[in-house]
């Protein structure tokens, strides 16, 4: 059975499980990360239906803000079902962006990707996915081939927590990449 197997909706799942995963690492004191939310204007309540309309006001950052060691961390949770690739549409502009900028300042920036078909979560570190956007930006390939993610030393594993990100940023710092 896969970890997400038992779950309806596998998008907001992943979530959860990184939420659990950032709750742990809170009580354990190795991390300070939260999930940042998207703005959202209200423009009706339903009184009678609970149903809200409105829309996002902006486009947000990434969905996780935190510190590490002493460094600004930030990520952003990725989910496909394709095996064979990662497609960069699946990051927007404004996140790419952010992570630019946020790396660019110092910080660690990278995406967790989940392959669901193989069950399989890998650190996407933003100088990988750096070196892909501008490579599309150029007219070249829109996507990440999974060989180029799937490396032993990216490869997420739940330890004793849900989805294990921590301990693969921990090697990555200490070697410097």
């Amino acid at each position: 059975m896969t970890r997400l197997a038992s779950y309806a909706n596998r998008g907001q799942d992943l979530e959860d499980m990184i939420e659990t995963t950032n709750q742990i690492y809170i009580q354990q004191g190795r991390l300070l990360v939260q999930k940042i939310p998207t703005p959202v204007k209200v423009l009706n309540t339903n009184q009678k239906t609970g149903k809200v309309t409105g829309f996002y006001e902006k486009k947000s950052t990434v969905d996780y803000i935190g510190i590490f060691q002493g460094k600004g961390i930030a990520f952003d949770a990725k989910q496909t079902s394709v095996d064979t690739r990662f497609d960069l549409s699946n990051v927007k502009d404004h996140q790419y962006l952010f992570l630019s900028s946020w790396v660019a300042s110092g910080g660690i920036g990278f995406l967790v990707v989940y392959f669901s078909s193989l069950d399989e979560f890998y650190y996407l570190p933003y100088d990988l996915l750096d070196e892909y956007w501008q490579n599309k930006l150029k007219g070249g390939r829109k996507s990440i081939p999974y060989e180029e993610i799937a490396r032993k030393k990216y490869r997420i594993k739940s330890q004793q927590v849900p989805v294990d990100y921590l301990s693969v940023v921990e090697r990555s710092v200490k070697k410097g990449e």
